[in-house]
């Protein structure tokens, strides 16, 4: 179930949401009122991505910390997980806008998958590698995402502590 994703992904690395720090913001700042979610940084770039931050902030307004916990510790099947289940769909498909659709992880593949390019179309070049310090390198975009992919962790040294969801009795 996709529904632990908004408590879950607000625990990472960075926090740099662009547009979307209002509605990071207040997700935020309810999970943490409610006891969910430590202190550190949090990672909002989700809130970017397809509208996804209005979406889950009307499911969150909705809901009280009850149904936060009980999603997020429980993986309760709730109207709120359903809601945000329902928000994260909108991450399933690329609309190409010939009528067709492709699954989204094709998008800026490097490979035309929509019959007019439009999968392709816009994509940023990646980021070069970051340097391990070692001779070993790690995608840059791993930096401070609280997994080492440097095998001597360079990946994650220096970053700010993450928030972590914080459940009553252990997650």
């Amino acid at each position: 179930m996709l529904g632990a994703l908004v408590a879950l992904s607000l625990a990472s690395c960075d926090d740099d949401a662009g547009g979307s720090q209002t509605e990071c913001d207040e997700i935020t700042s309810q999970m943490r009122s409610c006891g969910l979610l430590s202190e550190g940084a949090v990672d909002c770039s989700l809130f970017e991505e397809h509208s996804y931050g209005p979406c889950a902030l009307d499911c969150v307004r909705a809901a009280a910390c009850e149904d936060f916990r009980a999603q997020a510790c429980d993986d309760a099947d709730n109207e709120y997980a359903r809601c945000l289940d329902a928000c994260q769909a909108v991450f399933a498909v690329f609309d190409c806008g010939d009528g067709t659709t492709v699954g989204s992880e094709r998008r800026c593949d490097g490979e035309a998958e929509c019959g007019n390019g439009a999968d392709e179309m816009g994509c940023e070049e990646p980021e070069p590698d970051f340097a391990c310090g070692d001779g070993e390198a790690a995608p840059a975009d791993s930096r401070c995402n609280g997994q080492p992919e440097c095998g001597n962790g360079a990946d994650e040294a220096g970053c700010a502590p993450r928030a972590m969801t914080v459940c009553p009795g252990g997650f």
